[in-house]
């Protein structure tokens, strides 16, 4: 799915930022939009690896039950992207839509910094952006 060569106002959320707004509660829509991000957006794949996460009945898959009840105020994209796990499939992604990814995720974030990705990191319960 390509939506625009310029989607500077375009952000992908990760799993991994959901679950963390679940856990530690904050206002990731506002967050965002106080970065600038007028469109957030989850793809499909990252709502199956919530849903598959929320089956367990540890304090993991809980969260992940809640992040999905967050992701649900966001615009959902449908997403066919060719990859080996969810960070790939993200990663392929935001260079095809040639926008930013908001993630929790160390390793994630480093992916994406190499490939010259716009990476939004959260510190507390900020979004931060480190190269900006």
């Amino acid at each position: 799915m390509v939506l625009s060569s310029d989607n500077k106002g375009l952000v992908i959320l990760d799993t991994n930022i959901l679950i963390y707004s679940a856990s530690k509660p904050f206002n990731l829509e506002s967050e965002m939009r106080r970065m600038g991000f007028s469109r957030i957006t989850v793809p499909s794949f990252v709502l199956d690896e919530l849903s598959s996460i929320g089956r367990s009945f540890d304090k993991r898959g809980k969260f992940a039950r809640l992040a999905l009840q967050i992701a649900r105020h966001f615009e959902r994209v449908e997403s066919e992207v060719a990859g080996a796990d969810v960070d790939e499939k993200i990663l392929r992604l935001a260079k095809e839509m040639g926008c930013a990814v908001a993630t929790a995720d160390a390793a994630l974030r480093r992916r994406l910094s190499s490939e010259g990705i716009r990476v939004l990191l959260l510190k507390g319960r900020m979004i931060i952006d480190p190269d900006g």
